[in-house]
C-alpha cells in the first residue's frame, strides 16, 4: 500500500464561545459551531479542514454538514492524496449543495498533501507570500458598543473597521459615525448583508459622504438576487461595490463580471471550495475586478488556510479574516500567524495549513 493512501478519517464538531454576539442584519451567533474533517495517510500524516456553517446566510445546517462529511470521510478512505486533483473534482460533485463541507474536505486533502511534501500550504499558490492586514468587524449593536470596541481595537493596532449595517438606517449612521470618532484616521468598510435596496443604499452612502465619511468598499448592499441593484450602485457610486451573497458560484461571478454589475467580489472558501475559489480569483483578476478575501465564523484553521490562499496568490484589495480574534477559547494547536493588530505573516509556516485540533 502506498504511503499516501488515506487510512483513517475523523469528523468532529467544534464549539467555541465568542467574546460578544456576532450580530448582522440576517442573524446573530453567540458561539462558533463548526465541523472539522481530518484525514490520515498510511505514513501517519494528518490533514485537517474546517466547515464554517452559516445557516442564516447559506441555509446550511450542522446536522446536514456532519452527515455529509461522515459520508465523504467514508468515501475518502482508501484513496490516494497524491491523486489530489481527482479527489477535489470528485468532491465538487458530491458536495455541490453543502459548500462549507466541500471547503473542509478540500482543505483536509491539501493540508495532508502539503504536510506530506513538507511545504507550507501557500506554496500551492505562490513563491513568496505577502503580509496581509485584515479588517476587524464592528457588529450590529449600540452606538456606545461600537465606539468602545473601535477604541479598544485601535489601541491594539487595527486601522480598518468593517461595520455591519442594515438594522436601522439612523442607528447604522450613528454607529458608523461613532467608529469614525473613535478612530479618525481609520479606513471604514460597510457590509449590509443584503439589507438595503439600491436607492436606499445610494442615499445612505451619499449622506455619509456629506458628513465626511467615504467608505473604502460597500459590500452586498442589496439582496443576493438583486443583480440589477448591484449594477445600478456600481455605476452610481465612486467606491467599490462588492458582491458577497450574490456571488455564490463561478457562474454568478461570470454573470456579474460580464454585465459589469460589480466592481469587487468577495471570495470565501466556505462559499466556493478550493477549486472554484481559485477560478473566481482568476476571472476577477483578468477582468480588472477588485477582490476581497473573506470568511464565515472560522477558527484559525480555516482562517489560516484563507490567509495563505490570499497571501500566496496576491491581488486582493480587501482582507476580512478577523474571526479568530473574536473567539474566547483556544481550540487548536499551532503557531501564532496573526498579530493582535490583524497582520497575517504566514511565511513562517513550515508545512501544511499550520493548525490541528487539540
Amino acid at each position: 500500500m502506498k504511503e499516501t493512501i488515506i487510512t483513517k478519517t475523523v469528523v468532529r464538531s467544534i464549539d467555541a464561545e465568542l467574546f460578544q454576539p456576532f450580530t448582522i442584519s440576517s442573524g446573530s451567533h453567540k458561539r462558533l459551531e463548526n465541523v472539522f474533517l481530518g484525514v490520515r495517510t498510511k505514513e501517519s500524516v494528518w490533514g485537517w479542514g474546517e466547515a464554517a456553517i452559516a445557516p442564516h446566510i447559506t441555509g446550511e445546517t450542522r446536522e446536514a454538514t456532519l452527515a455529509n462529511l461522515q459520508k465523504t470521510a467514508a468515501w475518502l478512505e482508501g484513496r490516494d492524496i497524491a491523486d489530489y486533483l481527482s479527489l477535489l473534482v470528485g468532491l465538487e460533485e458530491r458536495l455541490e449543495n453543502n459548500r462549507c463541507a466541500l471547503a473542509a474536505a478540500g482543505m483536509s486533502i491539501l493540508d495532508a498533501l502539503t504536510r506530506t511534501l513538507k511545504m507550507p500550504f501557500w506554496r500551492l499558490y505562490g513563491d513568496k507570500p505577502a503580509k496581509i492586514r485584515t479588517d476587524i468587524t464592528v457588529v450590529i449593536g449600540t452606538v456606545a458598543q461600537a465606539y468602545e470596541f473601535t477604541l479598544q481595537m485601535r489601541r491594539r493596532g487595527f486601522s480598518i473597521f468593517k461595520v455591519k449595517t442594515g438594522s436601522n438606517r439612523d442607528e447604522d449612521f450613528k454607529r458608523i459615525a461613532a467608529v469614525r470618532k473613535a478612530s479618525p484616521k481609520a479606513e471604514i468598510y460597510l457590509d449590509f448583508n443584503g439589507a438595503y435596496d439600491a436607492k436606499t443604499a445610494e442615499r445612505f452612502v451619499a449622506e455619509l459622504g456629506r458628513s465626511g465619511i467615504i467608505p473604502g468598499v460597500v459590500e452586498q448592499p442589496v439582496a443576493k438576487d438583486d443583480h440589477e441593484g448591484l449594477g445600478y450602485l456600481s455605476r452610481k457610486l465612486k467606491i467599490p461595490v462588492c458582491a458577497d451573497e450574490s456571488a455564490y458560484s463561478v457562474a454568478d461571478a461570470v454573470e456579474l463580471i460580464k454585465k459589469k454589475q460589480v466592481t469587487a467580489i468577495n471570495i470565501k472558501l466556505a462559499k466556493f471550495g478550493m477549486l472554484r475559489s481559485r477560478e473566481v480569483w482568476a476571472l476577477a483578476r483578468a477582468a480588472g475586478v477588485k477582490l476581497m478575501m473573506g470568511e464565515m465564523l472560522e477558527t484559525e484553521l480555516a482562517s489560516a488556510c484563507a490567509a495563505q490562499f490570499a497571501a500566496g496568490l496576491g491581488g486582493f484589495d480587501f482582507i476580512d479574516l478577523d474571526t479568530p480574534l473574536l473567539i474566547k477559547e483556544k481550540v487548536l494547536r499551532g503557531g501564532r500567524y496573526i498579530s493582535s493588530g490583524g497582520v497575517y505573516d504566514v511565511a513562517a509556516i513550515k508545512s501544511g495549513i499550520g493548525y490541528s485540533p487539540r
